[in-house]
């Protein structure tokens, strides 16, 4: 089978002048600006998302030869094995795709370890790299997708996130990227092992609940132990694995703009640290999130990532989603997902407002019935909401049981995905009628989320 190839990619240059440029108007000819003219020596870091805009970007950014190899560019797919097959299957044909380009392309997943920590054994959190096929035992270095990487973190933290505190968002894309990134930017041909030598896991249930308690832990020690059950079945260590594994079109590398910032085995970031270019997938009419992003990341005080230097090309070109459709339209595949988004990133995302949601629902509880081609049932999978009813039963924060105030809604006694000030959950959301989702999209407003 001949490679798939990209067509009608917009022309997409460098600029002679490094500014930034605050896009009003669709320019003459697009163009890459860099805010200084040290970041076009910088390594640049493609961020994909698995979706039709992050595809679109990262062809341009390819087909107009705007990536380097010997710079240290690197595209990073972070999977939280809860996302539709269908994207699984668009970031498998994007990373084919993008081989003939000659840019490592990496897929990543959180996962815990164990180590001492004063004097003490813990799961401490890291990532694996993983390639573009389901695990099973034929394929040991796949990607999960039955929801494993989101049910570890929500193990190892012991509860579940919700809009205020989007501990899924921050630990299985940003700070996994910004861990790999560490490892890959040391210009080395491989990731270490992490963990220590021993056979089985080392975590005493009992040590870990006195820990808890030290810690001003309210949890019963019961609902403590089926909590952590699962983190604590998950392998105990994270094996050395090479890079030249998991992408063909990896190659060892080293930029000069990078001596004298790696200290040890890793890069360092921060002050005197290691700086990078990171392209991020937001259009021209997503202006909320692009200004947000500017805002985070502009000058001292930002509350970016040090080091980091996003660019939005396809906001600068003012590129809106109609565009990015027609640009998937001349291709030789799609994502096969509803291009209004519903179910794109986490199939059931608590973030995707009453709307999205009921759409979500009504789309899957077919759909969950089906074998999936290369997958098998969907059933108690991400992509069904019984999974999510688990979740949320399992790993919610009982009020009541901790013996807290309750602060929020008075029916609502627990700390679920939809937070305190809603009695909503997935098990409302299983059974709702329209008119009852009507009476909480108040309370469910959709995230303009950035990550």
């Amino acid at each position: 089978m001949s490679p798939k190839r990209v067509h009608k990619v917009p022309k997409l240059a460098v600029a002679n002048r490094h500014q930034h440029v605050q896009q009003t108007a669709r320019p003459e000819h697009n163009s890459l600006r860099y805010r200084a003219k040290a970041h076009r020596d910088l390594p640049h870091i493609v961020k994909f998302s698995g979706g039709r805009s992050s595809g679109m970007l990262l062809f341009a950014l390819l087909e107009n030869q705007l990536l380097d190899r010997d710079r240290g560019d690197v595209i990073v797919f972070n999977n939280t094995a809860s996302e539709h097959p269908g994207t699984y299957r668009f970031a498998r044909d994007c990373k084919e795709a993008s081989n003939r380009y000659g840019i490592p392309f990496f897929w990543v997943e959180f996962q815990t370890y164990e180590d001492s920590r004063n004097g003490e054994w813990t799961r401490l959190p890291s990532y694996r790299l993983v390639n573009d096929k389901p695990k099973s035992a034929e394929n040991p270095d796949g990607f999960h997708w039955r929801g494993e990487v989101f049910e570890e973190l929500l193990s190892w933290s012991g509860y579940v996130p919700n809009q205020f505190s989007r501990i899924c968002t921050k630990n299985m894309k940003l700070e996994v990227t910004r861990m790999f990134l560490k490892d890959w930017l040391a210009c080395k041909a491989r990731i270490p092992r992490l963990g220590h030598f021993g056979e089985r896991s080392r975590m005493d249930v009992n040590a870990m609940y006195r820990r808890h308690r030290r810690s001003q832990g309210a949890v019963p020690k019961e609902i403590f132990t089926q909590k952590k059950s699962y983190a604590l079945s998950r392998p105990h260590i994270r094996p050395e694995q090479k890079y030249g594994d998991f992408s063909s079109a990896w190659r060892k590398f080293h930029n000069s703009a990078l001596e004298g910032r790696i200290f040890g085995d890793q890069a360092s970031f921060g002050k005197g640290g290691v700086e990078y270019v990171a392209f991020v997938g937001l259009r021209g009419d997503e202006q909320v999130r692009v200004e947000r992003v500017q805002a985070r990341n502009a000058g001292p005080g930002s509350v970016g990532y040090e080091g980091e230097h996003v660019y939005m090309p396809l906001a600068d070109m003012s590129v809106t989603r109609d565009e990015v459709n027609a640009f998937w339209d001349h291709q030789e595949w799609d994502l096969t997902l509803p291009r209004e988004g519903s179910l794109s990133n986490c199939v059931y995302c608590f973030l995707k407002g009453a709307k999205n949601l009921r759409a979500v629902r009504n789309s899957m509880e077919e759909e969950k019935h089906s074998q999936e081609p290369g997958f098998g049932s969907l059933l108690d999978t991400p992509s069904d909401i019984a999974w999510w009813i688990r979740m949320e039963n399992t790993y919610a924060r009982d009020l009541v049981a901790e013996g807290r105030r309750i602060t929020g809604n008075p029916a609502s006694k627990t700390i679920g995905f939809f937070g305190t000030k809603t009695d909503f959950s997935y098990k409302v959301l299983a059974k709702a009628g329209e008119a009852d989702l009507a009476t909480y999209s108040a309370d469910l407003l959709p995230c303009d989320c950035t990550e």
